[in-house]
């Protein structure tokens, strides 16, 4: 298990009998623990096929520092994308010294506050949720989210979606919003851009070939969601992860 600090350790393994990629919050007296599985058919990002279990450990006195409470919360939930992409980066991570000790630190400190809102989110759905309640139309919710991430690259609209999952265009749309938190535009960016990242962090990336990939037709329109979503170009990520080309 690698120390990050005297309150913070990582653990990460390949592990081939996971079937399903999770995240679990679980405490103790003293500690927080945040286990994660990862496998390839579930996310947007090329794991060579490898299943990979991530486990942290927080020491309770590391959050005395900000002088409140944190109202913990146990449970398993799914991995969002938020989640993926950070835990990714993680599995990416080439730093050392003190500038890995610094970037895990604040990775671990993100995908605690994730799995904390996440946990808040789903009990909020459980009390006030309709879709929830209701088999039929949350598979139909899940089915869309699904073709989602299957059809990034493809044209996406909201009737081509409730065409697809058999439900009519109203209450998908009311009822993605209720079951993950966010429009269906916002799922559909967000996910895009992630996807957009990890392939940028590839062999011999294209910036063409990407936005194609991830459905943008016009290279200056993907440039521009880019900038907006992460703060910096395609071109700029690019020379980030391969500073000597």
């Amino acid at each position: 298990m690698e120390c990050i600090n005297e309150y913070i350790y990582i653990n990460t393994q390949i592990n081939p009998d996971i079937h399903k990629s999770f995240c679990k919050t679980t405490l103790d007296n003293g500690y927080i623990y945040l286990t994660f599985g990862l496998i390839s058919e579930d996310i947007l990002s090329d794991l060579d096929k490898n299943s990979f279990v991530l486990q942290i450990r927080i020491t309770k006195k590391y959050l005395k520092k900000y002088n409140e409470s944190l109202d913990l919360s146990r449970g398993d939930q799914p991995v969002c994308c938020k989640m993926e992409s950070k835990l990714l980066d993680i599995l990416h991570c080439n730093a050392a010294g003190i500038y890995r000790k610094i970037f895990l630190e604040s990775a671990v400190l993100f995908l605690l506050y994730q799995a904390q809102k996440n946990n808040f989110l789903l009990q909020q759905s459980c009390e006030r949720c309709n879709y929830v309640n209701k088999p039929g139309e949350i598979d139909k919710i899940q089915k869309a989210k699904k073709y989602i991430l299957d059809n990034l690259a493809n044209n996406l609209t909201i009737a081509i979606i409730a065409n697809n999952v058999g439900t009519n265009e109203c209450y998908l749309k009311r009822g993605f919003k209720e079951v993950f938190g966010q429009t269906i535009f916002e799922f559909i960016q967000e996910n895009r851009m992630i996807k957009a990242k990890h392939l940028l962090h590839g062999n011999n990336p294209k910036i063409t070939d990407i936005s194609y990939k991830v459905g943008y037709a016009s290279l200056s329109s993907f440039s521009q969601s880019y900038k907006n979503f992460f703060g910096i170009t395609p071109s700029q990520q690019i020379k980030q992860v391969f500073p000597d080309n």
